[in-house]
């Protein structure tokens, strides 16, 4: 990444929390393709509770319909998910350009990273398998370089490349 024109040298701290950050974000990526793996070997079963929870309404539903409403589901999810990696990759960018409102929306996401991770690791998953234990594994990961990430960011060291400049 190259720092604006004009600007002060990015610190050392700061550099080294982006690329934190973006480690986190590729290892978000490897997570919902686990994630998705292991919801793509369970859309059979899926596919026919909804139909069991649809027998008894007005709209009864096909095992094909559901099958494919499972598809269409996690097929957005998927697309979901890029794409708040896509804006966290671009808020990831204002933080190496000293904006403070990008180190506070990190730090913001990196809390709810270490909750997930802590749901991870203590509480009951859905997914099960190797693409479950890839999916928890990649969660707890992803919180530690996040967490390493807000700590660097809010160092003392770090503090002036995100103060306003001179106008």
């Amino acid at each position: 990444m190259i720092p604006p024109t004009g600007a002060h040298p990015v610190p050392e701290d700061v550099r080294t929390s982006c690329q934190l950050w973006c480690a986190a974000l590729a290892l978000g990526v490897v997570q919902v393709i686990a994630v998705l793996v292991s919801q793509l070997g369970q859309r059979g079963a899926l596919a026919q509770e909804m139909v069991d929870r649809a027998q008894g309404t007005s709209t009864p539903l096909t095992l094909a319909q559901a099958q494919l409403q499972v598809l269409l589901g996690l097929t957005v999810i998927a697309l979901l998910w890029l794409a708040l990696n896509g804006a966290g990759a671009a808020v990831v960018y204002q933080l190496w350009r000293g904006k403070n409102w990008a180190r506070a929306v990190l730090t913001g996401y990196g809390f709810f990273l270490v909750l997930g991770a802590a749901l991870a690791m203590f509480g009951k998953t859905t997914q099960s398998g190797v693409a479950g234990v890839v999916a928890g594994g990649a969660a707890i990961v992803q919180a530690v370089l996040a967490g390493g990430a807000v700590f660097l960011c809010h160092r003392t060291d770090s503090e002036p490349h995100f103060r306003p400049g001179p106008l």
